[in-house]
């Protein structure tokens, strides 16, 4: 039956064309969750859609695929102004992750790796200071024009299997910068939208969809039961909450009980105990990394880590021996304290405390020109407690994971240059924003 209120009929093939996609897309599309359902009209009974309910679902839930069928050079709603008015580089992160359907701004690391990249994803600075140009700018500019181009561009997005159940490893997003975790959940019981995401590794928007599926658990007045919302996602969402248990398993954290595995409803209002990570005696090898809120990748990595000296002076300390090799499998302890002591950053961000740095980071002007070795010895020296090899760090440029050189050979600006360098307050705030080795931001 046509609802009443439906104005204009789509099929899929008139989907596909408004919103420059192919007929895979919208197959696929109406598949998950809260798609507007089709009936069969005319003559060939041929499904249709109510248009204007197609569109909104694509607003909130597909941003990006929604402003290509939008007949307006401003489809987002950017704020109005002056073609060559600057802009800041924190302006576009606000404006990047309005158009992913963000209400954060994506991180300003994503978009220097955008500008580092050959060819650049992004355009870099119409403006930068020091390049004689009026008005005077302290700090890298972007005419309003270039900022609207890099963000209406055209996109591609990666087709996930299910839109609740991305890949294992995809991260939810942080609220002001702090990624809530389980232990956080136990402690009170009571989970929002985004500690759903979280827990189970989905995006925010795809947790708020849950909650409006019919038989999701009630909110409450403290927001929904941990237990209740286990519960559900196990036997709704059963790959989500599989690979949910497997990260947990992973990084020792606390897991809520559902009221399946003994616990009962009632019992949510008690704090639940934490997991304690140094209660855990032996770590297999790819535990590593997630222990520390890292990649896996990162953990192998160190486990390869070999002994240094100076004359009889340890520069640095060999990971610790494996308990086995078969699989490998290392003392918890003797884990936690090589990495408290050589990864002071990654210890103090995985235990909440902040950064922390081997050494200080040296005093200097703002505006002072590092080149990549001055980058490689002030990372090294404050993360590490020794200058990262040149290979290492010219390995990081070329993958686009330090930021974007602030002067490059034959920009044109006074002093000369001629190789890449970064200003010290650059330099200095990448260090103190990193949170760990192997755990840069999202490169697109």
């Amino acid at each position: 039956m046509i609802p009443a209120d439906a104005d204009e009929l789509v099929t899929s093939q008139d989907i596909a064309a408004k919103y420059k996609v192919n007929d895979a897309n919208v197959a696929y599309w109406v598949t998950l969750e809260g798609f507007p359902e089709g009936w069969p009209s005319g003559p060939g009974r041929t499904l249709v859609r109510d248009a204007a309910l197609v569109d909104d679902w694509l607003r909130e839930n597909l941003p990006v695929y929604w402003a290509q069928g939008q007949d307006s050079d401003n489809p987002y709603g950017l704020p109005e102004g002056g073609p060559k008015d600057l802009v800041t580089l924190s302006d576009i992160c606000a404006w990047e992750g309005k158009a992913l359907g963000r209400t954060e701004p994506v991180p300003e690391g994503t978009l220097r790796s955008y500008m580092s990249k050959k060819p650049p994803k992004m355009p870099g600075p119409d403006r930068v200071p020091g390049d004689g140009q009026r008005p005077e700018v302290t700090e890298r500019r972007w005419f309003r024009e270039t900022a609207y181009a890099f963000v209406n561009r055209p996109r591609r997005m990666r087709r996930q299997t299910k839109a609740e159940e991305p890949a294992a490893t995809a991260q939810a997003p942080a609220v002001d910068g702090v990624t809530p975790d389980r232990a956080a959940t136990t402690r009170t019981g009571y989970v929002d939208a985004q500690a759903i995401a979280t827990t189970y590794s989905v995006s925010g928007q795809t947790a708020r969809g849950w909650t409006r599926v019919e038989g999701f658990p009630q909110a409450g007045e403290n927001g929904y039961s941990a237990a209740e919302v286990d519960e559900w996602v196990r036997h709704n969402r059963q790959r989500s909450w599989t690979a949910a248990q497997r990260r947990a398993e992973l990084t020792s954290q606390a897991w809520p009980e559902s009221p399946a595995n003994g616990s009962s409803a009632d019992a949510q209002d008690e704090p639940a105990p934490a997991s304690d990570a140094g209660e855990q005696g032996e770590l297999k090898a790819e535990m590593i990394g997630p222990r520390y809120g890292l990649s896996e990748r990162t953990g192998l990595q160190w486990i390869n880590t070999k002994e240094k000296r100076e004359g009889k002076k340890v520069i640095r300390r060999a990971f610790p021996t494996p308990l086995r090799t078969r699989p490998r499998t290392y003392d918890a302890h003797a884990v936690d304290a090589w990495v408290k002591e050589h990864r002071p950053h990654v210890w103090a961000a995985s235990k909440g405390t902040g950064p922390a740095l081997v050494n200080p980071l040296p005093e200097g002007d703002p505006l002072d020109l590092l080149d990549i070795y001055d980058f490689a010895e002030v990372l090294g020296m404050a993360t590490r407690g020794e200058p990262l090899a040149r290979e290492t760090i010219h390995a990081y440029h070329a993958r686009g994971q330090v930021p974007f050189a602030d002067r490059t050979a034959g920009d044109g600006k006074k002093p000369r240059v001629l190789q890449d360098h970064w200003y010290r307050r650059t330099v200095y705030d990448f260090v103190l924003s990193r949170r760990g080795s192997g755990n840069f931001d999202v490169r697109g």
